[in-house]
C-alpha cells in the first residue's frame, strides 16, 4: 500500500523534472556564452541566405534557452542581441540598401516586439511549472507524513490495546474469583495472591498512561526538570529492587559515591525502562550491570546486558517512538526507550547505545548536572560497598 500510494507523486516529480531542461545545474556564464554563440551562429546563417530567406525564427532558439534557464532579465539580454544581430544580418546582406531606408529597422522592431513576447511567455510558463512543482513536493511531504501519522496511529492503538487488554483481564480475572469467595473458599493467601494482581495490573495500566502523557507533554515542551542534589547509585538500587521485571536476571549496582543535581524522578525512570527493556530482551538468567560514574560536569549512567545485542541497523531508530527491536519477550508499546532518551535530554544530555565488550547492548546515559561528594560517614558507622548484587 504505501508503496502504491507513493508513486503518484514521484511520477509526477520525474515529469516535472524532465520539464527543467538540459542545461538545469549549470553555471549561468555557460548557459549565456552557449546563447550568445547560438545567436552569433543564428546572425552568421541569416546575413549568408541574404534577403532572399529569412532565419528570424531561428533566433527564439536561443532565446528560449536563455529565457529557461536564466530567467526574464537574461532573457530580454538574449531579445536584445538577437534583435542587432537580425538588423546587422539585413543591413549587410543588402548592399542597395542605404542607412535612410525605414524597412530594416522597422523590421527590427517588429522581430525586437515579438521575441520580447515569447520571452515573457516563455518565463511565465517556467514560473508557472515551478509553482506546480513547489505544489507536487509539498504534497508529496504532506503524503509522507500522513503515511507515517497514520502508520504511527495503527501502531500505538494496536499496542496501547495490548498493554490495556493484558492488565485489564488480570484485574477482571481477579476480581470474578474473589466474588465466587463463598463457594471456592479462598484462603488468606489465596486472597492476597489475587489482591496482589491486581494491585500489580493497576501499576501497569497507570505506567502505561504515565509514558503517553510524558511523551505528549514533553513533545510540547510541558516538562521542566526539578533538580535536586541526588545520589544515583542508591536511586538505581531503589529501582532495582522494586522492578518486578527483574527477578529472573541477577543485577549488580557499581556507583561513584556522589551527588548529582538531577531530576530524581525522571532519572528514576530512565533507570526503570532501561531495566525493563534488558529484561524484555535478554533470556532468563542473562545478567544485568548498573554503572554510575562521575565526570567533572556530569554522570554517565550505564546498563550493561549479557544478551543478543542491538543490530547496526536499529542503533539509530531504537530510541524513536513505538520501535522495538526483534527478541522482545513482551509487547510493549515501544516508548521507554524514547521517554530515556527525551529525559535525558531534558537535562541536557544525551542517550545511546553501543556494542558490550560481551556482545550484548550497552545503554550510555549522559546526564549533565553539579556534581557533588557525599558526606563523609561519621566515625565507626558502616560504609556501604560499591558494589551491589541484588
Amino acid at each position: 500500500m504505501e508503496h502504491s500510494s507513493a508513486a503518484g507523486p514521484a511520477v509526477n516529480r520525474r515529469v516535472l523534472r524532465s520539464t527543467r531542461g538540459f542545461f538545469e545545474g549549470k553555471s549561468s556564464l555557460l548557459v549565456a556564452v552557449l546563447g550568445l554563440a547560438f545567436i552569433v551562429v543564428v546572425g552568421v546563417l541569416d546575413y549568408l541566405t541574404g534577403p532572399q530567406l529569412s532565419l528570424s525564427l531561428l533566433y527564439l532558439m536561443p532565446i528560449g534557452l536563455v529565457t529557461w534557464n536564466l530567467g526574464r532579465r537574461w532573457g530580454a539580454v538574449a531579445v536584445v542581441v538577437s534583435t542587432v544581430a537580425g538588423l546587422v544580418s539585413d543591413v549587410l546582406s543588402s548592399p542597395a540598401t542605404t542607412t535612410a531606408d525605414p524597412v530594416p529597422y522597422w523590421n527590427g522592431a517588429v522581430r525586437f516586439a515579438v521575441f520580447l513576447a515569447a520571452a515573457m511567455l516563455l518565463d511565465t510558463l517556467r514560473s508557472i511549472i515551478d509553482a506546480q512543482w513547489g505544489l507536487v513536493e509539498a504534497e508529496a511531504d504532506r503524503s509522507s507524513d500522513l503515511r507515517e501519522m497514520n502508520d504511527v496511529k495503527d501502531t500505538l492503538l494496536h499496542a496501547v490495546s495490548h498493554d490495556l487488554k493484558s492488565p485489564l483481564a488480570g484485574v477482571l480475572g481477579a476480581m470474578q474469583t474473589i466474588r465466587r469467595d463463598d463457594e471456592l473458599h479462598l484462603t488468606d493467601d489465596e486472597r492476597e495472591a489475587l489482591y496482589q494482581v491486581i494491585e500489580h495490573s493497576g501499576r501497569k495500566m497507570n505506567r502505561l498512561i504515565d509514558d503517553l502523557l510524558d511523551l505528549d507533554r514533553i513533545d510540547r515542551g510541558k516538562v521542566k526538570p526539578q533538580r535536586e542534589p541526588t545520589d544515583v547509585g542508591a536511586l538505581a538500587r531503589r529501582v532495582v529492587a522494586d522492578t518486578a521485571a527483574l527477578v529472573d536476571h541477577p543485577v549488580r549496582v557499581r556507583s561513584d559515591d556522589v551527588l548529582v543535581d538531577v531530576d530524581p524522578g525522571k532519572v528514576e525512570r530512565v533507570v526503570e525502562n532501561l531495566l525493563v527493556n534488558a529484561a524484555r530482551h535478554t533470556p532468563a538468567g542473562t545478567a544485568v550491570l548498573i554503572e554510575v560514574a562521575a565526570l567533572p560536569d556530569r554522570v554517565e549512567l550505564v546498563v550493561e546486558d549479557d544478551g543478543p545485542g542491538v543490530p547496526d541497523e536499529l542503533k539509530d531508530v531504537l530510541f524513536e517512538p513505538f520501535r522495538q527491536g526483534e527478541g522482545s519477550t513482551g509487547r510493549g508499546m515501544g516508548i521507554g526507550l524514547s521517554l530515556v532518551q527525551r529525559f535525558a535530554e531534558l537535562h541536557g544530555g544525551s542517550a545511546h547505545v553501543e556494542d558490550a565488550s560481551s556482545g550484548g547492548a550497552r545503554f550510555v546515559v549522559s546526564l549533565p548536572g553539579e556534581i557533588t561528594a557525599k558526606s563523609a560517614p561519621v566515625d565507626g558507622a558502616a560504609t556501604e560497598p560499591q558494589l551491589h548484587a541484588v
